[in-house]
């Protein structure tokens, strides 16, 4: 009932939180997670205003096991409180038009080397939790990562890079307008 839904939003939806945060975040999530899908994800990003950084795992499954596992949880906390080097940041990525092809291009921000970068997609649509999700190289040049772009079809992409201690940090999701 309506009276109910706008209860639950001004006490516990997100949106009347986050817009308040004041310290360092760090946003874990999985692609086809059902209870907290991407875009509602992106949003809850977008709100908080300070400092933030993102790591979406294809396929990662729903749970607080899963939630507590990554290793990126210990390193960022690590980042802020004992001088442990910082999870690698990419910025919002682009399309960027080029000769001979177009490419996906996003800044990055990273003290310790980057070991593998990649670009991630999925051209399904319909529930979120239920796409298959593509992988394939990106590249680091510099402080950019870069990849072809993704197929025509794309309904979501994103990039990730992982750093040579094996921790994993994403850009934001973008989404087709289209979808």
């Amino acid at each position: 009932p309506e009276e109910k839904r706008r209860t639950w939003i001004a006490q516990y939806d997100p949106s009347k939180h986050l817009v308040n945060c004041r310290v360092p975040i760090l946003f874990v999530n999985g692609t086809n997670d059902v209870h907290y899908p991407l875009d509602s994800y992106m949003k809850s990003f977008h709100t908080v205003p300070g400092e933030k950084n993102l790591r979406i795992e294809v396929a990662m499954p729903h749970g607080h096991p899963p939630g507590w596992a990554p290793q990126e949880i210990e390193n960022f906390i690590a980042s802020k409180i004992s001088n442990g080097k910082p999870l690698a940041i990419i910025g919002r990525p682009g399309i960027l038009d080029a000769v001979p092809e177009d490419v996906v291009v996003a800044d990055l921000t990273s003290t310790t080397p980057i070991a593998k970068a990649q670009i991630q997609w999925t051209t399904d649509s319909g529930l979120l939790s239920k796409r298959t999700w593509n992988s394939s190289p990106a590249k680091v040049v510099d402080n950019l990562v870069t990849s072809v772009i993704p197929p025509a079809d794309t309904t979501i992409w994103f990039l990730s890079v992982t750093d040579e201690r094996g921790a994993m940090t994403s850009s934001e999701m973008v989404f087709n307008p289209e979808e």
